[in-house]
């Protein structure tokens, strides 16, 4: 690493930001989109969809998502980054299970503390898998099929709310989400019942999945997010991929000659990779450039300090509890509004779905916006009318 930091303002980090995650120039569908985010955030899966709409040229319809995650394959859902649930492009599984394969340790002095010994863990392991070769379970279904084989002590562990040792599971490379049952209207979402399956049989043959040794996964993950999420530093990386510190700062450097250090308006401590220092240097706002982006949003778990792109006096309507975030509306990368929406019209009636969408803004926004917000939030609609209500 050279010692000169490279000095940018923060609207040139934020301009690259926009850029990179392609909400200045639309990635070609959705699974590129999923690509450059390292992952579409899908705790809620409906979320996920939006993120991908809000960056891909083509739109990404519920049927285009539900191809790519159960009939093409091309899109996994899994935990990953900070033990969340996310849609990833199934190239990057070697990646993501290298890194995920890290907090193994961790997991197993969870369940030790909670009276789940390794060799019990071992075996509940092994017998999810052998079952899910049998197709996709819920947790109740694995539970009703393996307690009576293994005994009451496997309950709370198959059925846990937080995911048992099915997170751990995951973690090696055993399972993946599949298709969920139960209702798929999105006013019928919360019925909706997660099932899994045998990850290598899930898979088109010849999808890798080995994982990567976990010091150069946790290198790729770093340039990749460096990439896409950068100028950052070690503390945001730590942040938007929940690794403890050690292969945090380890990953730093191992990719020392491939990054360089930077400033952001006189702090130092961010790093970018060498070959984007030019386009970081040059990189610029597109006057005016509005955004809206929906809950859960990656541009708003990607750092430490959340004061680059959101008043710190704002931050409770944006960081709301239960680890709740609100969809936003981005001015130049900054956020100057947040909404809801709810759909109207629809099945039987006469009128028309739409979004009929609360704005509330925390800066000022400007009469002259209003369109273009307009039409951000109908993309995110999928192309249904929106109602903006108390603009």
């Amino acid at each position: 690493m050279t010692t000169t930091p490279l000095a940018i303002g923060l609207d040139q980090a934020l301009a690259f930001r926009l850029h990179r995650q392609h909400l200045l120039e639309p990635a070609a569908d959705g699974l590129a989109a999923a690509g450059s985010l390292i992952g579409a955030q899908a705790q809620v899966h409906s979320a996920a969809l939006l993120q991908l709409r809000a960056r891909a040229a083509a739109g990404v319809d519920d049927a285009a998502l539900e191809r790519a995650l159960y009939a093409d394959r091309s899109l996994v859902k899994l935990w990953a980054h900070r033990s969340t649930l996310h849609l990833f492009p199934a190239t990057d599984l070697p990646m993501v299970l290298g890194v995920r394969g890290l907090h193994s340790d961790a997991y197993q002095k969870w369940y030790s503390r909670e009276g789940l010994p390794p060799e019990q863990v071992a075996v509940l392991i092994g017998a999810i898998s052998q079952a899910l070769a049998d197709g996709p379970h819920s947790r109740m279904d694995l539970s009703r099929r393996l307690v009576p084989q293994l005994g009451d002590w496997a309950k709370p562990w198959l059925e846990h709310s937080w995911g048992g040792v099915l997170k751990l599971a995951c973690a090696l490379g055993h399972l993946c989400h599949g298709p969920a049952m139960g209702a798929e209207s999105e006013g019928e979402a919360g019925l909706r019942e997660a099932r899994f399956v045998r990850l290598e049989s899930w898979l088109p043959p010849g999808t890798p999945i080995t994982p990567m040794a976990g010091r150069a996964a946790v290198a790729a993950l770093l340039r990749r997010y460096l990439a896409s999420f950068g100028p950052a530093s070690p503390a945001d990386f730590r942040k938007f991929s929940g690794l403890p510190a050690g292969p945090v700062h380890q990953g730093f450097a191992d990719l020392a000659g491939k990054i360089t250090p930077v400033a952001i308006a006189g702090k130092p401590g961010f790093f970018i990779l060498v070959d984007d220092g030019e386009a970081l240097h040059q990189a610029e706002h597109v006057p005016g450039h509005l955004t809206t982006l929906p809950l859960f949003d990656p541009w708003l778990l990607g750092h430490q300090d959340t004061g680059q792109y959101l008043d710190d006096r704002h931050r409770p309507a944006i960081y709301r509890t239960a680890g709740w975030i609100s969809p936003v509306v981005l001015r130049q990368g900054r956020v100057v509004a947040h909404w809801s929406h709810r759909r109207i019209g629809a099945a039987g009636g006469r009128n028309k779905p739409r979004w009929q969408v609360t704005l509330t803004p925390l800066e000022k926004l400007y009469k002259k916006e209003l369109p273009a917000i307009t039409r951000a939030l109908r993309r995110l609609s999928g192309g249904l009318a929106v109602d903006l209500v108390n603009p």
